[in-house]
């Protein structure tokens, strides 16, 4: 991508991209225009990477819609919910707890995947633990059962030989009087 904006640059063709953040007031995203089919990257760095299918709140307060990897679906205006009657308006007991829960998502869910992946190592490591204990358990029972005796040599057993014999006194077939003019 950096060398397509050189030579860009060089014949006079330079292309301004528009930036904007994302909520959280960091990522950094780019595209021609914010506009639907429009590419567009999160820029980090030098480096620029299609954004993943999604959708992201914008810092002006848009909702940016992904639905192909780097590729503009949608820009939307937030909705602004407003109470239907006077009785389902929150208490600022709740407005309270819901501002809480809506500032620190990131940090429940990280919360929820630890203790979720630190559940699974506990997991694996009690079954591992088993499994140790089954292994001896095996292993003492079978060294119990089994005995071996220790392997004599016993003379008495011998082994029969058995010979080939090739009689010399044989009719030579035509193979044989080509190879021995050949071979002699």
């Amino acid at each position: 991508m950096n060398v397509i904006n050189e030579i860009k640059t060089l014949l006079g063709m330079e292309i301004k991209l528009a930036q904007m953040k994302l909520k959280d007031g960091v990522t950094v995203i780019e595209a021609e225009a914010f506009e639907p089919e429009q590419s567009v990257f999160i820029v980090n760095g030098e480096d620029k990477i299609p954004v993943p299918v999604g959708e992201y709140e914008l810092e002006d307060g848009n909702i940016l819609k992904v639905d192909v990897e780097g590729v503009i679906a949608a820009i939307e205006m937030p909705e602004e919910e407003l109470p239907a009657n006077e009785e389902e308006v929150p208490t600022p007991a709740e407005q309270e707890m819901e501002a809480e829960v809506k500032a620190t998502p990131k940090r429940i869910v990280e919360s929820v995947s630890k203790e979720m992946f630190f559940s699974e190592i506990e997991k694996l490591r009690t079954e591992i633990a088993e499994l140790k204990l089954n292994k001896e358990v095996v292993k003492e029972e079978l060294s119990s059962e089994v005995v071996v005796e220790p392997l004599t040599h016993s003379p008495e057993i011998k082994a029969e030989v058995r010979l080939n014999k090739i009689s010399t006194n044989r009719i030579m077939t035509t193979q044989d009087v080509v190879n021995a003019k050949l071979f002699n």
